[in-house]
């Protein structure tokens, strides 16, 4: 295998994460780090030992060595962001949600075809393991017919309206920063739904405090996903089947352990740790497309990016969120 040198863009709280997993990771280096803050980009680059750093975004964009950029900048910059590392030719994966809304998405996708290279949402729990296996179990119907899934992921933040996740200018509400995970299960289940009932409050700044939204597909079968920045959930997620279902543990987003628990009373866990904290799966599942000279991911192609865009673009119109992007 090739070895990839990996750029981040933006030195925040998800970019050490991805770090970390980076220096984990056979076959990946972590080469270069761009901040538009000087002081930042230099103790990051101490702490993961980068040997390039960068204080604007577009040097990083322009460096022949970069094979590969993670776009960790807060949400309302990743199509400005990652619209610049494509029109360099670069690889990009940008941290979920993709954009603000289904429009940006789409232009980035166009931009991703336009100059013919990789791009990909990065939505790291899709290549858990555990995800995986419950998608295996539901190919060999040990479940049954798969017709309801619940998911939640909410947390109390600092009632700070100065913080980002309380900010419309940088993409701040419940739904695009944590909602999205539950989203993606239940697009990941059963596609996009043909309607959306949604539930909402919304903080003194516009955004979603939370977001609680129920989902119905063809054939009767349904999601309910859950998302907040005040309250606490158990962060834990059902698929239940015709004939039995699958939990995965909390957090779920993450899962390590998951219990298979059928009507016949009959119960089966699994057990499958993380060699790092999560996003080396991501990250070999990126450098195994590359190597395969594909422009987008076979698990997390363009058109699923855009299902849960333009699901989200409804449930924010139904909550009263606009970003005005």
């Amino acid at each position: 295998m090739k070895k990839y040198k990996w750029g981040i863009l933006g030195a925040g709280k998800i970019a050490e994460k991805f770090a970390t997993a980076i220096e984990y990771t056979e076959g990946a280096e972590l080469y270069a780090i761009a901040s538009r803050n000087k002081q930042k980009g230099q103790d990051f680059a101490v702490r993961h030992g980068v040997s390039v750093v960068y204080n604007d975004y577009e040097s990083l964009a322009m460096d022949a060595n970069v094979d590969i950029i993670y776009v960790a900048t807060p949400h309302a910059f990743h199509c400005e962001h990652s619209i610049l590392c494509l029109q360099n030719s670069k690889a990009v994966v940008c941290e979920k949600p993709m954009a603000l809304s289904y429009a940006q998405v789409v232009k980035m996708i166009g931009a991703a075809r336009e100059y013919n290279v990789f791009f990909m949402e990065g939505m790291w729990s899709r290549f858990m393991p555990s995800i995986n296996k419950a998608l295996e179990l539901i190919k060999q119907d040990v479940i049954g017919e798969v017709q309801y899934a619940r998911a939640d992921f909410g947390f109390n933040a600092p009632a700070d309206e100065n913080n980002r996740l309380y900010n419309l200018k940088l993409g701040g509400g419940s739904l695009l920063d944590v909602g999205i995970y539950p989203l993606f299960l239940a697009t990941l289940l059963f596609g996009e739904p043909g309607s959306i009932h949604s539930a909402s409050k919304l903080t003194k700044t516009g955004a979603d405090e939370y977001c609680n939204a129920l989902l119905k597909y063809s054939g009767g079968r349904s999601a309910s996903i859950f998302s907040s920045i005040t309250m606490n959930s158990e962060k834990n997620a059902e698929i239940i089947g015709t004939k039995g279902k699958i939990i995965l543990q909390a957090p779920w987003h993450k899962a390590t352990d998951m219990l298979v628990s059928l009507n016949d009373g009959d119960k089966q866990s699994f057990s499958m740790p993380h060699g790092s904290n999560g996003f080396e799966h991501e990250i070999m599942h990126v450098m195994d497309c590359l190597d395969k000279g594909y422009k987008e991911s076979p698990l997390m192609p363009h058109d699923f990016t855009l299902t849960m865009s333009r699901t989200m673009d409804i449930i924010l119109h139904q909550m009263g969120v606009s970003y005005n992007d």
